[in-house]
């Protein structure tokens, strides 16, 4: 184990890309995007030459805690909270109605901020790199077993109201809280044994050019649309599907060609919608992706000013610290602020940590998440567990809209993290080479 201080050659060039990124990001919101959501509270973002430079040195700053190319889980993890939350939190701050004076230096900026800070450091911990003659492949065939039961299970609960029909996805939804209420062991079940499983079968089935868990995964997502109306899956499963044939044709994914992907994307929703009058890009992608969240963290920065800590009450933590427990902080936002009682207000870990614990929360759940991180940059190089990667990238887009209990207990990853443990062989060899940059 050593500690990387090596300043990247690429960090200037990213960091350029970062910049680009940012800026095109709060033109679109503020040209395209915005009054997509503006019924909910979108607005704007304020531009002036003091906002020009802070995105300069908040470009720099993520192209430092970023490495320039994806070689580890631990890479994965902190490219995707700086690619999605730091957009989020620090660059569309303040883009709304519920705390359009949001800084970044304060409330869940800041606590975004110092969140990813110390994601990012803690993978600055690098590990020699070791050979290992097991990949999991024998552990794959259990996790496909119990995966296919559940999805059985699944469409036997859910045959009253299975469909794929597009329209009434939101009935489903509102159907599926009641079959499979949120914490009941059919709720669990069905959450652990798909949203956990899938993306890791998928990944194995493209980066092994297996077609029978490439089609597990498919069957997975289509499940989970039918039962459920869930569209998250699919965009799971193209990111899975773009990043493992990438890391498996170049064995790495350099951080710029993620950024020119996300600017074009971005700079495509301004193509359709100057063409058609209209962009699907940028109502059913960069709103949801991007203005929603960035919405929310208003709402969450406004209901943390007018109430107290909530000091995990809402979890089995609080429990069994005594609290009586209350409803999910996303609900209790939605009664709050929209007085909505079946609004569920998701925003990612590090705004959620902040309302249970203030900046001290923040500092127990983004160690938590750095400790994961090292766990699995340890068991990639040191163990040879290729299925780290695809776990990583599980729980990295778990903890972008949920609170760190929900995904660790609701969503399964401590049941994957448990099993890349069991199943990792011990190192065959000590490598002699050099360490890995």
């Amino acid at each position: 184990m050593y500690l990387s201080t090596r300043i990247d050659k690429a960090l200037f060039p990213t960091a350029a890309l970062f910049f680009v990124y940012f800026l095109v990001m709060v033109w679109v919101n503020n040209s395209y995007a915005y009054f997509l959501h503006e019924y909910m509270g979108a607005a704007q973002k304020n531009v002036d030459f003091e906002f020009v430079s802070y995105l300069a040195i908040l470009a720099a700053y993520c192209s430092f805690l970023c490495s320039s190319k994806i070689r580890t889980p631990g890479d994965l993890v902190v490219v995707l909270l700086i690619l999605v939350l730091v957009p989020h939190a620090l660059v569309l701050n303040g883009a709304n109605s519920f705390a359009p004076e949001a800084s970044p230096f304060s409330g869940v900026p800041l606590a975004v901020l110092l969140g990813v800070s110390l994601v990012g450091l803690s993978n600055k911990i690098h590990f020699y790199e070791r050979d290992s003659g097991e990949d999991g492949r024998r552990y794959i065939v259990l996790l496909a077993s119990i995966n296919i039961a559940v999805l059985i299970f699944i469409v036997l609960k859910s045959l009253g109201h299975f469909s794929l029909d597009f329209s009434g996805q939101y009935i489903r939804r509102a159907l599926a809280r009641d079959v499979f209420a949120a914490g009941s062991p059919s709720g669990y079940i069905a959450s652990i044994g798909t949203q956990a499983f899938f993306p890791v079968l998928f990944a194995w089935g493209v980066y092994k050019k297996s077609s029978f868990y490439f089609f597990l995964g498919l069957l997975n997502v289509l499940v989970l649309w039918g039962a459920f109306g869930q569209k998250y899956p699919f965009f799971v499963l193209v990111l899975i599907y773009l990043l493992m044939m990438y890391f498996r044709r170049h064995g790495q994914i350099k951080t710029a060609w993620l950024l020119f992907f996300a600017i074009g994307f971005l700079l495509l929703g301004v193509v359709e919608h100057e063409i058609t009058d209209y962009s699907y890009i940028n109502d059913y992608f960069v709103r949801r992706a991007f203005v929603v969240p960035s919405s929310l963290l208003g709402v969450a920065d406004l209901f943390a000013s007018n109430n107290v800590n909530n000091g995990y009450s809402d979890t089995l933590i609080g429990v069994l610290l005594g609290s009586e427990r209350s409803d999910p902080l996303s609900f209790q936002m939605g009664v709050s602020i929209f007085n909505n009682p079946d609004l569920n207000a998701n925003v990612n870990f590090l705004a959620i940590s902040y309302l249970q614990l203030k900046y001290l929360g923040v500092l127990f759940e983004a160690s938590f998440v750095g400790g994961v991180v090292v766990l699995l940059n340890y068991l990639y190089a040191c163990r040879g567990s290729f299925l780290a990667i695809p776990v990583a990238l599980l729980f990295a887009t778990k903890i972008l809209e949920q609170s760190l209990p929900t995904v660790m207990l609701g969503s399964g990853v401590s049941f994957m993290l448990l099993f890349l443990v069991l199943i990792a062989a011990p190192p065959q060899r000590r490598a002699t080479g050099s360490p890995q940059q």
